[in-house]
């Protein structure tokens, strides 16, 4: 959503260049451009070689929620989509996994992206998006509006899935739960995400 949001601002401004913005799984085969977009799951690493005037809006919220959407896209999307995905956020395991161990690397994409310097990152809860509407403006350059805000469609999860997924993503979302709602990446974070259990 963000992503679309940012994608028909970029439209307003230049449709050509709005052509051409994508989801890149890889940001090693990304390249900069300006004014450009991407959307990834990526971790950051690579963008220390980019020029400082990238900017990158790292959204976030609790991996607990997150997983139970993974567990329902299986039926929503199919088997293929959920490979893709696993691709897509360098997954350690297997979906079979997912209520096992953090096997979509939630708790490693936070920690890296929250405490990385070497570009400006504006680091927003998803719940908070609307909130920081104008701060994402501002950051960007482009005039972030994204569409009404919508309650989350329950999630219809077998209660022994819920139990070992709270043993699992319980103490990474206390620690999420820690940060602000929107901030820059900084280093006073990491004695925050430096608790989060890395598998």
């Amino acid at each position: 959503m963000t992503y679309t949001a940012l994608l028909e601002a970029l439209k307003k401004l230049d449709p050509k260049v709005a052509s051409q913005a994508r989801f890149i799984a890889r940001l090693d085969d990304a390249e900069f451009q300006a004014p450009f977009l991407y959307k990834t799951h990526d971790f950051p690493q690579t963008l220390s070689t980019w020029p400082k005037d990238t900017r990158v809006v790292f959204c976030f919220g609790p991996a607990k929620e997150s997983s139970f959407s993974v567990y329902s896209a299986m039926e929503g999307y199919g088997p293929d989509w959920i490979k893709e995905h696993f691709y897509n956020m360098h997954a350690t395991g297997t979906f079979d996994e997912l209520f096992q161990r953090d096997v979509l690397q939630q708790a490693r994409q936070i920690r890296e992206w929250v405490t990385f310097q070497d570009i400006p990152v504006l680091c927003v809860h998803y719940d908070a998006l609307w909130d920081y509407q104008k701060t994402i403006s501002r950051f960007t350059g482009l005039d972030f509006a994204p569409p009404a805000r919508r309650a989350r469609a329950p999630k219809e999860i077998p209660a022994e899935f819920k139990e070992s997924a709270g043993k699992v993503y319980d103490p990474i979302d206390d620690v999420v739960a820690q940060l602000p709602k929107c901030f820059r990446a900084s280093a006073k974070f990491e004695k925050i995400v430096g608790n989060l259990p890395i598998s």
